[in-house]
């Protein structure tokens, strides 16, 4: 049964029954659904903007989670970057002109990768702004190094080379000091103890007993090994490489054979008075080419700093004019 509603009239102080038409209640009626479904589209469009369901938010986490790992990745990928600069600004500046390499040109260390459509595949996926973002970080950390590792190859291949270079290159004294009595004659323009005339000495001569050893100075090979017809008397001669050659003139005994390997610090003989010579000694020379070079500057860390100022002081002394 339907409710009977009254309302109050001010004037006659009394309720007054309400007729209501049918034409009253449908319109009650459809403003009321009509704010209905306002209020639900209103409701709907509030909790799906501001409240995901299980599966969006399961996925906006998933998402959430994967641009972090992107950024981490590259950030990882900027400081491998920075520490590859690092390598390579030492490698130009430092390895490479050691070894006399030239700089490899910077265009060159920051090339692209080649291939316009490279990361076409990539464009697939949701995330694939980001992924390809990495993978040009990536391609172009990866051309980098392979650069840096060709640099070093080549720079490992010039340090053998090297390597080899000053273990041939003549470097000690052909005799211990403890051995030797004085340096009789330095490099230079002196005169002849037979003749009286000033020539050129071109080597150095170390008195001591005879019998004492005589040290190869570098690796090398025996070239010569036998009695000199130019007054060195029993002489040995090293061909070291590199345009090296070292002579040890004058000796006791030869005890190394032409065509033979020897090492620095090898005895290939003992001291003498072979030859033309005015007493015990060994007449020792440095050639590079087909130059006769000042043995003094290849002595290292085999004589005090006292005696190598002293061969020094010597060795310009032998050099003035003689009247």
């Amino acid at each position: 049964m339907a409710k009977i509603k009254y309302r109050f009239d001010p004037h006659t102080l009394t309720y007054k029954k309400i007729n209501r038409t049918s034409r009253k209640n449908m319109l009650q009626a459809l403003v009321f659904f009509s704010i209905s479904i306002l209020m639900a589209v209103a409701f709907h469009l509030f909790f799906t903007s501001h409240l995901a369901t299980p599966k969006e938010q399961r996925l906006q986490e998933k998402n959430e989670s994967l641009q972090f790992k992107y950024k981490m990745l590259e950030r990882k990928i900027s400081h491998v970057n920075e520490t590859l600069n690092k390598i390579e600004q030492r490698d130009d500046n430092l390895y490479r002109p050691i070894f006399e390499l030239e700089q490899i040109p910077n265009q060159f260390r920051e090339a692209g990768v080649g291939g316009v459509n490279r990361y076409d595949e990539l464009k697939k996926y949701s995330q694939s702004e980001n992924i390809i973002s990495v993978a040009k970080k990536l391609d172009k950390v990866k051309k980098k190094l392979y650069v840096q590792s060709k640099s070093f190859d080549a720079i490992k291949k010039e340090a053998r080379d090297k390597e080899s270079m000053i273990a041939h290159i003549p470097a000690i004294q052909p005799i211990a000091i403890k051995d030797f009595r004085r340096i009789s004659d330095y490099f230079g323009r002196r005169r002849d103890p037979f003749t009286g005339k000033i020539r050129m000495h071109r080597g150095m001569d170390f008195t001591g007993p005879v019998g004492t050893d005589i040290y190869a100075t570098g690796d090398g090979v025996v070239v010569k090994a036998d009695y000199s017809a130019y007054g060195y008397g029993k002489e040995v001669v090293i061909d070291h490489g590199y345009g090296y050659k070292t002579i040890y003139a004058h000796l006791h005994e030869i005890t190394v054979e032409p065509g033979e390997q020897v090492s620095r610090g090898e005895v290939i003989g003992t001291l003498g008075n072979t030859g033309r010579s005015t007493g015990p000694h060994l007449h020792y020379e440095v050639r590079k080419g087909r130059r006769a070079v000042d043995p003094f500057n290849y002595y290292f860390n085999d004589i005090t700093a006292e005696q190598y100022e002293k061969m020094i002081a010597e060795s310009a002394k032998s050099r003035k004019p003689m009247d």
